[in-house]
C-alpha cells in the first residue's frame, strides 16, 4: 500500500541538470597546485641526490627539468 502512495520515493534521478557552482574551477586549481608541489619536491630531492653523488650530467638534466616545471606553472 505504501508503494502505491509514493511510487518514486527512493528513486535516484540521474537526468536532473547539474547545479551551477564554482567548485569545478576551484578544484582544478587545487589539483594543479598539488601536482606542481609534488613534482617540484620530487625534482628537488633528485637534484640533491645528484649533487651528493657528484653526478654533474644528471644534475644539469634535472635542473633543466626543474626550470621547465617552473615555466610550465608560471612560478
Amino acid at each position: 500500500m505504501y508503494e502505491k502512495q509514493y511510487p518514486n520515493e527512493g528513486a535516484v534521478l540521474f537526468n536532473q541538470p547539474e547545479e551551477k557552482n564554482s567548485y569545478g574551477p576551484m578544484a582544478e586549481q587545487v589539483l594543479k597546485e598539488a601536482i606542481f608541489q609534488f613534482q617540484r619536491k620530487k625534482l628537488m630531492e633528485q637534484i640533491d641526490e645528484a649533487l651528493a653523488a657528484g653526478n654533474k650530467p644528471l644534475f644539469f638534466k634535472l635542473s633543466a627539468q626543474y626550470n621547465d616545471l617552473l615555466k610550465q606553472y608560471g612560478a
